[in-house]
């Protein structure tokens, strides 16, 4: 299976048509509590280059500490700073929304570091008028902490997977921190919008109903002038809240292409997790018939892996490598079996759904 989606994944290609008439571009980007993490952003954002009109609304979400004045202290050309109507992302970004004059929308996050070509490479897709969303790469800036690295590895292997499933026509993760879809199809697929009331998915979910309505309109540009960077957890503690929203979300996605390849990677971790009891309390041949398949998958998380850092271009240590192997099955079987059953949880200084 991985296998099936590296390939796909290498076979893209990106979107470098030169746009002749440049599309209104709003970029919106919801913040709450960022006043340590921002600044990066607003400086990313100053030195964008786009040839047509654009248009930067910040929507602040109640932030507690000093997000909205660092950020009318930045100066933002076309800077627009709203205060969010209702309250969490999604709240923030229809606040966002009902302000925005672009023909394009584009999001981002807070914490995010696009280039300085990211809206052109973005809108490029655009110029088929049979597009409706694009998605683009994102990874992230890996510190110096174990945590950090382990975040940066699986975030290669999180690009592979969502550029694959655009490929094989049936997408099923994007990333909020770069995303861009038309204006008028947003409002239609809106009227009929049956999005479940997460805190965290907004993302995954509105891909799932562009995708219902326009099932060719969906794109991932793979340009690498569209990747964005994102700051990792800097704790175990950050990361693991982080997967358990992720997971959260689980029960929602699409059952053949997002549910069952979750339910395969968590059979797999479980069984790599059981080969050490198995050497110490049954020492038999069946265990090196377990460890054969176990390697395999190795491999193939390996290649796939690969041939995400091949497009950023940063490759890890094989010390970072080896140690995600071990991590890997313990973080994935805490979160599948914690993350879709919790109620609710602490983000941001807010306990939501």
């Amino acid at each position: 299976m991985l296998e099936y989606y590296r390939r796909a994944w290498i076979g893209l290609r990106p979107t470098q048509t030169v746009l002749w008439n440049y599309p209104m571009v709003s970029v919106l980007i919801a913040a709450r509590n960022e006043a340590t993490r921002i600044h990066p952003t607003l400086i990313a954002l100053h030195s964008l280059n786009y040839p047509g009109e654009l248009e930067i609304i910040l929507i602040d979400d109640h932030s507690e500490d000093s997000t909205e004045a660092i950020v009318h202290e930045a100066k933002l050309d076309h800077c627009i700073i709203l205060k969010n109507q209702g309250f969490g992302k999604r709240a923030a970004i229809q606040t966002g929304l009902n302000s925005a004059s672009g023909e394009i929308i584009v999001l981002t996050d807070a914490d995010c570091q696009p280039g300085p070509n990211w809206i052109t490479a973005m809108t490029a897709p655009f110029v088929d008028h049979m597009v409706h969303w694009v998605s683009g790469p994102v990874v992230t800036n890996a510190a110096a902490s174990l945590a950090s690295r382990y975040d940066a590895l699986e975030w290669q292997g999180l690009l592979a997977l969502t550029g694959s499933g655009f490929a094989i026509g049936e997408p099923v993760l994007s990333q909020g921190a770069n995303i861009a879809f038309r204006r008028s199809s947003y409002d239609l697929v809106s009227r009929k919008s049956t999005l479940p009331n997460r805190a965290s998915g907004d993302d995954v979910f509105l891909l799932a109903e562009f995708h219902n309505q326009y099932p060719d309109g969906c794109k991932f540009q793979s340009d690498q002038q569209a990747l964005v960077y994102t700051l990792a957890p800097n704790s175990w503690a950050e990361l693991i809240a982080q997967r358990l929203r992720w997971t959260s979300k689980s029960s929602y996605l699409n059952p053949l292409y997002g549910q069952i390849p979750l339910v395969l990677t968590f059979c797999m971790s479980l069984l790599f997790l059981a080969i050490p009891f198995r050497f110490v309390y049954a020492r038999d041949s069946v265990v090196w018939l377990l460890i054969i398949p176990l390697f395999c998958k190795v491999i193939a998380d390996f290649r796939l892996l690969s041939s995400g850092w091949k497009m950023t271009g940063d490759k890890p240590g094989w010390t970072t490598y080896l140690l995600a192997v071990l991590i890997h099955p313990l973080l994935v079987v805490f979160s599948g079996l914690v993350g879709p059953v919790r109620s609710s949880y602490l983000w941001k200084g807010r306990r939501v759904r």
